[in-house]
């Protein structure tokens, strides 16, 4: 059963376990970016939830729903005391009662989702609001402000870029790649229809002077992901062009089995659209540095 058609409740509940486990296996501190990447990574169906976005009733916007259950299943860890963070602080610590849980064993039911929903109702009555508008100025005040920013500007990338034609999104790949070292070669436009290359150049290494021969493809997704046939059609016109290493760019995502056969033959790097947004701000591509300030607690108070 996918995620998508789970309710509310149970979307929350299916993440909690995962990212005690990303927690735990990264030794027990990651920011809720890293989090989110590793499920991700980790979970199909989570990655599908992850990327899938819906349509506001009220505004018509385009949100991603998973962002929200993320951020309320970090919540409800924090109120059962597995979890432990700073206010507008991105990073999220587990308390010893985190790191000597048996996720396998665990019972997300009685030890999370009831618990904590005592919390909610509190809050909910203390703050004289309906509890879904407690839980969504809680949250985002959590979030705070840079977190905020960078998750619309990561959002607005993505959606501009998924409305690029294919001619355009492979010029922007060969923009990126040519910032961080590749040097293009006119075969790479002449084998754009071939084999599934979209372009071949030369990396050359300046540590260790050598040169290696790359090859890129670019797929430019609205809704499909990467699957495994796609990389094994690029690994064949890889070793066509007798390729040291290739390129695989999308603004989508890969599957599980594709990054598993990324890594069995000839290396491949795999840059999916979380890790383009990373790029694109490293490279500072197309876009410029805005400098914004958050106020802190002490200008809270009325005294």
């Amino acid at each position: 059963m996918s995620i998508l058609s789970l309710s509310s409740e149970e979307k929350i509940k299916y993440l909690i376990k995962p990212i005690i486990k990303a927690l735990q296996d990264a030794g027990g501190q990651l920011t809720r970016s890293q989090i989110e990447e590793r499920i991700t990574e980790a979970d199909d169906d989570i990655a599908e939830f992850a990327s899938y976005k819906r349509k506001s009733d009220k505004t018509g916007n385009e949100y991603r729903e998973f962002a929200f259950k993320f951020n309320f299943a970090i919540k409800d860890l924090s109120f059962v005391e597995i979890v432990e963070f700073e206010k507008r602080n991105p990073t999220i610590t587990l308390t010893n009662k985190g790191i000597n849980i048996d996720v396998s064993n665990f019972d997300v039911d009685k030890e999370v989702i009831e618990p904590s929903q005592k919390f909610w109702n509190e809050l909910s009555s203390k703050n004289k609001k309906k509890e879904k508008e407690v839980e969504e100025e809680i949250v985002n005040d959590d979030i705070g402000i840079e977190e905020k920013y960078n998750k619309d500007f990561k959002d607005a990338l993505l959606t501009s870029i998924a409305k690029m034609s294919p001619k355009k999104f492979e010029m922007f790949s060969r923009s990126l790649l040519s910032k961080m070292g590749i040097s293009f070669t006119e075969i790479g436009t002449q084998i754009s229809n071939d084999g599934g290359i979209d372009g071949f150049g030369f990396y050359s290494d300046p540590k260790d002077f050598r040169t290696s021969k790359v090859v890129i493809q670019c797929k430019r997704y609205n809704s499909n992901v990467v699957g495994e046939p796609v990389i094994n059609e690029f690994l064949g016109a890889m070793n066509k062009y007798r390729a040291d290493y290739g390129v695989f760019i999308t603004n989508s995502r890969f599957t599980k089995s594709a990054k598993e056969a990324a890594v069995e033959g000839q290396p491949i790097t795999l840059i999916d659209g979380d890790r383009l947004v990373d790029l694109v701000k490293e490279y500072k591509l197309y876009i410029k540095e805005v400098v914004s300030y958050e106020l802190l607690d002490f200008y809270d108070t009325e005294e």
